[in-house]
């Protein structure tokens, strides 16, 4: 199959993460993941709010309300060039540690945080043992 699947959104994968949070969770994952806005935060109806953002090649959906609310936290799973790093920055923006960071007998140096809204957020770097 070449190209995009035609009942995928463009700049969608066949997966996507539903972030639970509001315009304080697109500051936390810009200024922790280097995430960019791609599309601005839309208020809805009741306090709804929508937005979305890629964090590498992927898109993460950030709102409140329609999709999520208090009881639909979430967990996810991310790698990134420093694992060490990203969690000190995360930290600093807020977050509370779930585990520090630590390395893995499959080669990933992995660490545990949840945002101010609640979210986990595990952040990995991969690092295969030497040959």
């Amino acid at each position: 199959m070449s190209g995009e699947a035609e009942y995928i959104q463009p700049g969608h994968h066949t997966l996507t993460t539903v972030l639970h949070g509001g315009c304080e969770a697109i500051e936390f994952v810009t200024s922790v993941f280097d995430a960019q806005v791609t599309q601005a935060p839309t208020p809805g109806t009741a306090g709804n709010l929508h937005a979305e953002v890629e964090i590498g090649d992927s898109r993460l959906l950030i709102g409140k309300g329609y999709w999520t609310d208090d009881s639909m936290k979430s967990a996810i799973w991310i790698y990134v060039p420093d694992a060490d790093a990203t969690y000190r920055r995360a930290l600093s923006k807020g977050a509370t540690s779930v585990r520090e960071p630590a390395d893995h007998s499959w080669g990933d140096r992995v660490c545990g945080i949840k945002d101010p809204d609640g979210n986990t957020w595990w952040i990995a770097t991969h690092r295969p043992p030497p040959r």
